[in-house]
């Protein structure tokens, strides 16, 4: 009967441990999205001046906005990669989404893009950008393939899952995806409604080209080989989930230079939020679509 009462005890205690687990999982979350929320539109705020342009079957609305505090206006490079400002970032610079990549799973869409977020990039050379993503090339979770991945023990020398770390284009503001792809119905044609870009701030501007070349090396290092991290917070030796794989890029940028540089405030598992609410960390662009085109808030161009 002891035995019994201690089990059944040890069972209440784990119960109500468990309890406060999920409470305080939900009072972050809404703590990070309220204040995710209070920043970019902070950032909205902003803008001075807006011009429009017709391009990829769609109205661009561009709002600048000005450059007013020092780490922006010491870091000198324009936020778009090309002229036509269709190609958020540049070398170095951090794409994030808060929308689930898997809008067409009801409730793990919700709880995804609620707790965790939606994506992360790193922006390398040549608007290209490092990613890990864990969707196969069909654009859909494969169960026997997470299963084999998880069961791996870490880099895939010949990436034969094809669930490694990837360069690829950097897509996020032009039309890509047609309707024979999972998320057509909810994203259309664009990568999401909902993107930014980000910046690390650079007080030291002599190190700035050797932290961004540090982290993209980093990131570069893994492609086709740095298999996709399922377990999050499990099995981190040589898996990485997305945003895991760009704060990493990071923390090698602070063992090579010095640096403190801090993209996982709260320490515990990286993520969207933790990026965007870093106190090293700026937005510098903001892109939602809307019913009468695709609006983008972007830092002002730097006259040279």
């Amino acid at each position: 009967m002891k035995k019994r009462r201690i089990i059944k005890r040890l069972f209440k205690y784990i119960a109500i441990g468990f309890i406060i687990l999920i409470a305080y999982f939900i009072g972050e979350s809404t703590y990070e999205n309220i204040k995710k929320n209070q920043i970019i539109n902070t950032f909205k705020s902003r803008a001075y001046e807006t011009y429009e342009v017709s391009q990829h079957g769609t109205t661009y609305f561009y709002h600048k906005i000005k450059r007013t505090h020092d780490y922006e206006l010491n870091d000198t490079r324009n936020v778009f990669y090309d002229a036509n400002k269709v190609n958020p970032g540049v070398k170095g610079d951090i794409l994030i989404t808060f929308e689930s990549p898997f809008p067409y799973i009801p409730v793990i869409d919700q709880i995804y893009g609620y707790w965790l977020g939606g994506h992360t990039a790193l922006v390398g050379d040549n608007n290209k950008i490092y990613q890990s993503t864990g969707i196969a090339d069909s654009g859909q979770l494969d169960i026997g393939l997470m299963f084999d991945v998880i069961m791996h023990r870490g880099y895939d020398e010949t990436n034969k899952f094809g669930l490694s770390v990837q360069t690829v284009s950097n897509n996020w503001m032009t039309p890509f995806r047609n309707e024979s792809h999972p998320e057509y119905p909810f994203y259309g044609k664009f990568y999401r409604d909902e993107i930014l870009t980000t910046r690390v701030k650079y007080e030291n501007t002599d190190i700035r080209d050797q932290a961004i070349d540090a982290a993209s090396n980093y990131a570069h290092d893994k492609v086709d080989r740095g298999l996709y991290n399922y377990l999050f917070i499990f099995d981190t030796s040589n898996k990485y989930y997305c945003t895991d794989l760009v704060t990493r890029a990071f923390g090698q940028v602070n063992k090579d230079l010095g640096t403190d540089f801090n993209l996982d405030p709260d320490g515990f598992y990286p993520s969207m939020y933790d990026i965007l609410l870093s106190d090293d960390v700026y937005i510098t662009i903001y892109k939602e679509t809307k019913a009468d085109g695709i609006h983008v808030y972007y830092l002002e161009d730097v006259e040279v």
